[in-house]
This record gives C-alpha cells, sequence and structure tokens, in this order.
C-alpha cells in the first residue's frame, strides 16, 4: 500500500519594509510610484516618515504671498494623496539612522524615541533655507521656504499697507512702502516678479498711489539668473525693468537693520519689507547619521542613488550628493532630478524585491522655467527658449505633469482649474 506523501509547505518570504524618510516631491513620488508597482509577491510594505501633513510647492510660494493663489494651492494634503495606496503614513520626524543596525528612530529631538527597522532605507529629507551670519539678516527678512513664510510676507505687506495709509509726508509713505529680495537666482526673482506685478493693483485696491512704490532686487554678482543662457537673463532684464524693479548687482549684503540693507560698497538700500532668497542646504541631521557626505553636507551616492558603503540605504533628492557620470558633477538641488531619481529608486526597490540588480540613474536636464510674475515667465525646454506667455505655461505644466504622477487625473484637473481661474 502506498502512502500518501506529505504536502510540501512553503513558507512565505518576510515582509520586506521600505522606509522612506521624507515627503518632499522625492520621497512623495517615490511611495506613489513604489506603491503603484506592487505584486501580491513583492511582500514589500511602504512606511512613510514625514512630519507635516502636506508637501509644499515651495516655486509657487509668490503667488501665496502677494497672490492671487490661497495656501492650498502650494499644498498636496498627504492624507488624501495616500488615502487607496498601501503606504503607511508615519506623521513624525526622523531623529537617528543607525545604518550599522538596520535601524532608524522617530521622535522628537528631546523625548522618547521609537525604533523602526527595514529592509530598504530611502532617505529624501531635503534641504533647508540657508542664512549666512550677517548680521541683522535672520533677525529682519523673511525667507521664503514654506507657506508659512509666504503668510508672513503677506502680512508684512498688509502691515505696511497700513502704515502708508496713515502718514501725510509722501517721503515717509516711500518709506513704508520699500521692499527689496535679496537674491537673485530663480526663487528671489519670481518673489519680486510676483511683487512687482501684483503690489501696483494691490496698492489701488487700498486706495495708496503706486507712485510710492519701491521695488528692488538686491544680488552680490554682477547679474542675476546664473543658471540661464544670456539670452534669457537678458529677457528677465527687461521684464523686471517693464516691472519697475530696479536691480542693485555687485556688491554683498554687509549688514541688515529694521528698515534698510547696508552694502560691501557703502550703498544703503530703504527696506521695510525684506525677503531672503540666497539658497537652501541639505537636511542638517544627516552629518550626524554615520555616512559619507560631501563637502556641503550632502550624503554621498553611486550611480544607483545608494549611500557609499551602504548596499541597503538610498538617498535621493537635495539631501543626496549625486554626480553625473557626464561631467563628474553634483546634480543642483532641483525638483526635476529628485522626481526621477526617486522614479528610478522605486523601480530599483522593485527589481531587488524581485531577486533583479538595480541599475544605473542617468539624469538629463530637460529645461528650466522662471515666473516673473504671475502671468510671464522665461527658460527653456530642450534646447527651446521661451519667454513670456509659453514660458509661463510650460513652467505649469511641469506641475501639471507631476500631479498626475502622483495624484492622477482628478487632482491634475482640480489643479488646473485653480491655475486658469489665476490667469484670468
Amino acid at each position: 500500500m502506498e502512502s500518501t506523501p506529505t504536502p510540501t509547505r512553503t513558507t512565505p518570504p518576510a515582509t520586506r519594509k521600505v522606509v522612506i524618510a521624507g515627503g518632499g516631491y522625492a520621497g512623495t513620488t517615490l511611495a506613489v510610484r513604489l506603491a503603484k508597482a506592487l505584486r501580491p509577491g513583492d511582500n514589500i510594505e511602504i512606511v512613510l516618515i514625514e512630519p507635516n501633513p502636506c508637501q509644499q510647492a515651495l516655486s509657487e510660494l509668490d503667488l501665496v504671498a502677494v497672490g492671487p493663489a490661497r495656501a492650498e494651492f502650494c499644498e498636496l494634503w498627504l492624507p488624501t494623496l495616500f488615502k487607496n495606496l498601501p503606504v503607511t503614513v508615519c506623521y513624525n520626524r526622523l531623529h537617528d539612522v543607525r545604518p550599522d543596525d538596520h535601524v532608524l528612530t522617530v521622535g522628537p529631538r528631546s523625548g522618547p524615541h521609537e525604533e523602526v527597522a527595514y529592509w530598504r532605507l530611502v532617505l529624501a529629507t531635503g534641504a533647508i533655507a540657508f542664512i549666512p551670519p550677517v548680521p541683522g539678516l535672520a533677525e529682519y527678512a523673511v525667507t521664503m521656504w514654506s507657506v508659512a513664510d509666504a503668510q508672513e510676507l503677506q502680512r508684512r505687506i498688509e502691515a505696511q499697507f497700513r502704515i502708508a495709509a496713515m502718514l501725510a509726508d509722501r517721503e515717509a509713505r516711500r518709506m513704508a512702502l520699500s521692499f527689496a529680495v535679496i537674491g537673485g537666482g530663480a526663487t528671489g526673482v519670481e518673489i519680486i516678479g510676483t511683487l512687482g506685478q501684483m503690489l501696483p493693483k494691490r496698492m489701488l485696491e487700498a486706495g495708496l498711489d503706486p507712485a510710492d512704490l519701491k521695488i528692488r532686487l538686491i544680488e552680490g554678482r554682477p547679474d542675476v539668473l546664473y543658471d540661464l543662457p544670456e539670452q534669457l537673463r537678458e529677457k528677465a532684464r527687461g521684464r523686471l525693468a517693464r516691472l519697475g524693479i530696479e536691480l542693485v548687482t555687485g556688491s554683498m549684503v554687509s549688514s541688515v537693520e529694521s528698515d534698510r540693507v547696508n552694502l560691501a560698497n557703502g550703498d544703503v538700500i530703504d527696506a521695510s519689507v525684506l525677503v531672503f532668497c540666497g539658497g537652501a542646504k541639505p537636511d542638517p541631521d544627516a552629518v550626524t547619521w554615520g555616512m559619507q557626505i560631501d563637502p556641503t553636507g550632502r550624503l554621498i551616492v553611486g550611480q544607483t542613488c545608494k549611500t557609499s558603503g551602504y548596499d541597503d540605504i538610498y538617498a535621493i533628492g537635495d539631501v543626496a550628493a549625486f554626480r553625473d557620470p557626464k561631467d563628474n558633477r553634483t546634480l543642483p538641488m532641483l525638483a526635476q532630478f529628485a522626481i526621477r531619481e526617486a522614479e528610478e529608486t522605486a523601480d530599483n526597490l522593485i527589481r531587488e524585491a524581485r531577486g533583479e540588480q538595480p541599475t544605473p540613474f542617468v539624469p538629463n536636464m530637460h529645461g528650466e522655467f522662471v515666473s516673473i510674475g504671475p502671468s510671464w515667465g522665461v527658460g527653456w525646454a530642450f534646447k527651446a527658449h521661451l519667454s513670456g506667455l509659453p514660458a509661463i505655461m510650460m513652467k505649469r505644466m511641469t506641475y501639471l505633469m507631476y500631479w498626475f504622477s502622483v495624484g492622477g487625473i482628478k487632482l491634475t484637473w482640480k489643479r488646473t482649474r485653480e491655475m486658469l481661474s489665476m490667469q484670468r
């Protein structure tokens, strides 16, 4: 009599926990793409660690600070985005990474911390505003790094309008209505452009004379928008001039007071409201995680975006120092690179879960656009130079593409209607 063979029992593979630290462009893109690509046999659990419930679009903050957008236009609500995706969001702060133990801790800087083990860790904690140690700068200038910053700028503008409305002396009114932006990069030019286009309209609505308005852009280098070709910089300068904006270039800021900016060459710039847009620096906590960093504090990564020395840790976006193999230069802190690194990393995590090797990330700069006011822009795409309405449309199109990639048609249509309403 033959015996019945005992069924072979296959032990299911252990769940692979992918922990993503950071919910900006890189972290959100990665979480969405990875979640949509999962198969049941991949056995991947996705955990996103982010202290804020919404992602913020930094390059659109000028529309909130001066108008015409509401704060919600710059925010992408994460609970709604991940509602129907297999992503667990931990609304907490990344406290520390212990790469040798394959563990990270979350929690406040001081207080109880929770340990989280991972199969793969993706560090996408981004960057923060850089404020140099110029006397008075941090005290009197507002940065432009969050919706809260944009709302603070809006509050300061409205406060100066109230002050100017009560002043009989015209010179005193002009002092009260003097606005300045430090930093001639993309963020500074976008803020100053929106100030130049929107403030005269808002002054008329408030019963004030736009002739009393003075707006200046301060840049220590000889020109603005150095990332753009000279032909486009010239168009940008022309647009700023038409908006009545004075360029103050060629001298660094030596100190800041409550109502003025002092330059190293001895010039004094009146500024009752001052905005500082002097760049960014990577997440300062990154230097404490025990991994290799470059001189700027960014985590050194290889061609697959894995951190140097650790095969189970990726770093992407502004916190990562990825060198372009074509020229060995570190990629700049741009959203387009953060998004594409995230997409490639999501694909590589799927490859690793299925027993395949990760593939290198190949960076390509597709274009760059800068708005100078809500309805005008300048930039390039695929070697074509654009200015005016075509450029601003291309800039807005990049956001539509991002919204579609993370939120689908519903989110894209909602944001499209909001953009169209602002162009009226």
